[in-house]
């Protein structure tokens, strides 16, 4: 069940996968719906994201947000997730922030599914 917050939003064209709250460290500048970092899911893969940013639509420097967030292909990389996981957000090769899933939407993402 996708969560009420995402509901009472105006929806983008996708539904999210997990809801993440999401701290980026490594930038200097706010970043807005649509933002689409990579995040790590495993030790060994990298996958796109798209965000939609439930406060403001936006996500500051060093302050935590909280994020719908899709996945590109999650097909690729199964139950690899869990609540309360933290995975490195990044832009190419940098490390620009963290984000700790709290719900997990996508049934084929969560771990022991």
């Amino acid at each position: 069940m996708i969560s009420d917050k995402f509901n009472r939003i105006e929806n983008p064209d996708w539904e999210p996968d997990v809801l993440v709250q999401i701290c980026l460290s490594g930038k200097d500048i706010i970043v807005k719906n649509g933002y689409r970092p990579h995040y790590r899911v495993k030790a060994d893969y990298l996958t796109t994201t798209i965000h939609w940013f439930i406060d403001a639509g936006i996500a500051e420097p060093n302050r935590r947000t909280l994020a719908f967030v899709k996945f590109i292909a999650p097909e690729a990389y199964p139950k690899c997730l869990e609540t309360g996981a933290h995975l490195e957000v990044r832009e190419g090769s940098r490390v620009v922030g963290h984000a700790e899933i709290q719900e997990i939407y996508n049934e084929q993402l969560r771990k022991g599914s």
